[in-house]
């Protein structure tokens, strides 16, 4: 297993887990759970000891206030309180199916991220998984609707950064007419022939036309495309920067 204090030392970042959403975690587990759990990698990359990783804890302003029951002079509108009561007893509702507690403190909280295997406590330290991480879909009873539902987050989670990866090279040819094969776009990405399907699948909306019968031309016969990069910018750089930036 490879964990956050394993390789900290080679990030100048916070090492946070890509399987946190890949495997669904950040879409089931409730906000104020996800901001703990970035909260805790934060510390687990950053101090030595679990002692001054609790202390650092209490003093995140994001998780003050957070499993306190809430009330409606928390909220700007009776609407808001009423809709975030809703939100939880659907959170504390999933939480039950499978014969969770939703947690009503912090420690409580860390307790469970111990119990799912998000969380490794080692006595006088903590650390976080990175590869293997664990699965919602084995530690949860999901509907075959939230199934179907995470195995598209789970893909798309593959998916996008190669995505990403073959925008910013084509993005670098300063043209917006392309005339590659498969065999030139597999080596350009270093990926095998089910991945790229799924990123020509992901970047036929971003071209002026769909290539005809795509999947079925082969691997060695040109394709020729047309990017239009306004919608690039818009839907895909935009959105990327625009998070650098916050």
């Amino acid at each position: 297993m490879q964990t956050i204090r394993d390789i900290r030392q080679n990030n100048n970042g916070i090492v946070i887990p890509s399987g946190f959403t890949a495997n669904g975690w950040s879409n089931v587990l409730p906000h104020e759970m996800n901001v703990l759990f970035q909260a805790l990698c934060f510390v687990v990359t950053k101090f030595e000891t679990k002692a001054e990783m609790e202390k650092e804890l209490n003093e995140f302003k994001g998780l003050q206030g957070t499993f306190a029951p809430p009330t409606p002079d928390m909220f700007k509108s009776e609407s808001d309180y009423e809709g975030y009561v809703k939100l939880l007893n659907k959170h504390k509702a999933f939480f039950s199916r499978s014969n969770y507690e939703y947690p009503s403190s912090r420690e409580e909280a860390v307790q469970l991220f111990s119990k799912w295997g998000l969380l490794i406590d080692k006595q006088d330290v903590w650390d976080i998984p990175v590869q293997p991480f664990p699965d919602v879909i084995n530690l949860f009873e999901l509907t075959e609707a939230e199934q179907l539902a995470l195995s598209y987050v789970k893909l798309e989670a593959l998916v996008h950064p190669m995505f990403s990866k073959l925008i910013m090279q084509l993005h670098e040819h300063d043209e917006n007419t392309f005339n590659l094969s498969k065999d030139e776009l597999k080596e350009m990405l270093n990926t095998n022939d089910e991945m790229l399907s799924e990123v020509l699948i992901k970047l036929t909306p971003y071209l002026e036309e769909a290539i005809d019968n795509m999947l079925e031309i082969p691997d060695d016969e040109k394709m020729k495309f047309t990017v239009v990069w306004e919608r690039v910018y818009e839907d895909f750089l935009g959105q990327q920067f625009g998070n650098n930036v916050q």
